[in-house]
């Protein structure tokens, strides 16, 4: 490669603005990191000897590009009993973590439309996916929640996009699209024959929860995204999944190919036994996550505005310049540290992970701020 031609793409890398975009980091750094969208939690013992026993048994080899099929198997059944979303080991691609999940959705799929629609407010790894390769990019308006809302939905469709990227709940704020929200937003996409990429990644963390993927009509238009297993301390082994129709699993797959392989198997292995640990873990995780947000909104909310949200796992603060640089300040003062909204689309905000260990200080930094 010549010098000139190295010069060119290092310059069209500086300024591509939404590959360079600020984002949370993709795993908690401590236990007081509270930017990151998942919970700094340690692994279950059970979980270490699983990727122990495989590391022994000789699974260091490259495995099916999707991933290991008992894995697949898992996700597919958690899904429907979770979300009522009927999908097959063939509907499912095990990932190198969300921010692949988003890339390989959003590119690949994209790629096929040649445009996307998504959300003026999102989570920033969604702009860094869109940056890789040009694509036409519709923006969606979106209401106090951070969701999109249907009109800027209806509008996009209307104005010639056939593929939306959806967050519910949304990663900023927690907030989660209602069963009939989640029915208009079906019914819209059924009417302009349009596909939706729907990140559930924080649809664990709440009490009561509707999935586009449990709307049967729109099976062959909907693709689904999100972390396997959230809470499990699965973060810092980056394991995601898409769950699509067949038609567009190929390309997807064949890019991964391409990038990565595969994802590691080992942690696949316990990403398997946390499938079978989920359904008693959870909600007790989400019980005391439950409480511990409550205590913190109750000790706060007086002097600031909390944003509702149905996600237990995040708080999101509608804060002035003032007072969000001071907050912001005095988090890094007392060894915390939390998310921009900024980053998201939205600069009035501020958003924190729910953490048992550091609520009550969390609460006590927010004090005067």
């Amino acid at each position: 490669m010549v010098q000139s031609t190295k010069a060119l793409i290092l310059e069209q890398h500086h300024q591509n603005t939404l590959l360079k975009a600020s984002a949370p980091p993709l795993m908690a750094q401590t236990a007081h990191d509270l930017s990151a969208d998942e919970l700094f939690a340690p692994l279950d013992e059970r979980m270490i000897a699983s990727a122990v026993e495989a590391l022994e048994a000789g699974q260091t080899h490259y495995v099916d590009v999707p991933g290991i099929a008992p894995l697949r198997v898992a996700l597919a059944d958690y899904l429907h009993t979770a979300f009522s979303a009927n999908y097959a080991q063939s509907n499912v691609i095990v990932t190198a973590g969300m921010q692949e999940s988003r890339f390989l959705t959003i590119q690949m799929i994209g790629d096929a439309f040649g445009r996307v629609a998504v959300p003026t407010v999102a989570h920033p790894g969604m702009r860094k996916a869109l940056g890789v390769r040009a694509l036409n990019v519709d923006l969606i308006a979106v209401d106090e929640r951070a969701l999109p809302t249907l009109d800027g939905l209806r509008a996009t469709f209307t104005a010639g996009a056939r593929l939306a990227y959806l967050e519910s709940p949304a990663r900023l704020t927690g907030a989660a699209y209602s069963a009939a929200e989640v029915a208009a937003i079906a019914e819209l996409a059924r009417a302009y024959d349009a596909t939706i990429i729907w990140d559930q990644g924080l649809a664990p963390w709440t009490a009561a929860y509707t999935s586009l993927a449990s709307v049967q009509e729109n099976a062959d238009r909907t693709v689904v995204i999100g972390e396997t297993f959230p809470g499990m301390g699965l973060s810092s082994w980056f394991i995601g999944y898409i769950a699509a129709p067949e038609a567009l699993i190929a390309p997807m797959q064949s890019q991964k190919q391409i990038m990565a392989i595969c994802t590691s198997t080992a942690a696949q292995y316990a990403a398997l036994e946390a499938s079978k640990l989920y359904a008693e873990a959870l909600p007790v995780q989400r019980d005391r996550l439950t409480k511990l947000r409550a205590t913190v909104i109750t000790e706060i909310s007086a002097a600031h505005a909390v944003i509702p949200g149905e996600a237990v796992n995040v708080l999101a603060l509608r804060l002035s310049p003032t007072t969000k640089a001071s907050a912001l300040a005095r988090f890094a003062a007392v060894g915390y540290s939390a998310a921009d909204g900024a980053d998201f689309g939205a600069p009035d905000v501020v958003r924190l992970t729910v953490s048992p260990e550091t609520s009550a200080a969390l609460a006590h930094s927010l004090q005067g701020a």
